[in-house]
């Protein structure tokens, strides 16, 4: 089991990536792999902890980067997970082609002038509340994260009208060029989607306990 920030990131890295929770029963993930007493206690030790300060630190990328749902990639993938999933067209020439939703146009304009910000910064700045509209807010954010355009910067404080910190901690996020350290996308103009995606479905069957091709592509969108 891991116990250590250290360990997850060394384990990150040999796999090449990692879900957060269980997505699909085999494939590995943080939850199955630490104790869940150690989950939320606030400590170095919290695994709730460790997915933001990788993201920060860049040691990883994290967000819901694996067919949209939550998980990390290592360094030496991330090239491979960028030209599986991130879009050939420019994103101005889907929003002519009727292929992105208004609301993932409105959010990808909205980080091309913001840069980082904040899930409730995100609504407030399009004003939408949890009642009404977070939730198609909610959907292109995971929209862009799985296609690359956005990823999770590390975690921050809400602040209130009136200048004070409250809650928990929420993921802050910013724009895959932005964030990515040098090199972490170099030679992903090499791969093509296909060839990419199909060097990820053979190295999340080769680390999974019975996880098949189709299974796994299907859960990443591609089948």
């Amino acid at each position: 089991m891991l116990t250590t920030y250290d360990e997850f990131i060394d384990r990150v890295e040999e796999l090449g990536f990692m879900a957060l929770s269980q997505i699909i029963p085999g494939l590995p993930s943080l939850g199955e792999e630490t104790q869940e007493r150690a989950w939320h206690t606030g400590l170095d030790t919290d695994p709730w902890r460790w997915k933001d300060r990788g993201a920060q630190e860049k040691r990883l990328a994290y967000g819901c980067i694996l067919g949209g749902h939550k998980g990390f990639v290592a360094r030496r993938m991330y090239p491979i997970f960028y030209a599986a999933c991130h879009p050939a067209l420019p994103m101005p020439e889907r929003w002519t082609g009727g292929t992105v939703s208004h609301r993932a146009w409105q959010l990808w304009q909205l980080f091309e002038e913001r840069g980082k910000l904040n899930i409730s910064q995100v609504r407030q700045a399009l004003g939408v509340s949890r009642k009404q509209g977070a939730h198609a807010v909610d959907t292109a954010l995971r929209q862009l994260q799985r296609e690359y355009y956005l990823t999770v910067d590390g975690s921050e404080r809400k602040v209130s009208a009136k200048g004070e910190f409250y809650g928990w901690p929420v993921n802050r996020y910013c724009r895959v060029v932005d964030w990515a350290p040098d090199g972490w996308l170099e030679g992903a103009k090499d791969w093509s989607a296909a060839e990419a995606r199909a060097l990820i479905l053979e190295d999340g069957v080769a680390m999974s306990r019975g996880v098949s091709r189709r299974d796994l592509a299907r859960k990443l969108g591609w089948a």
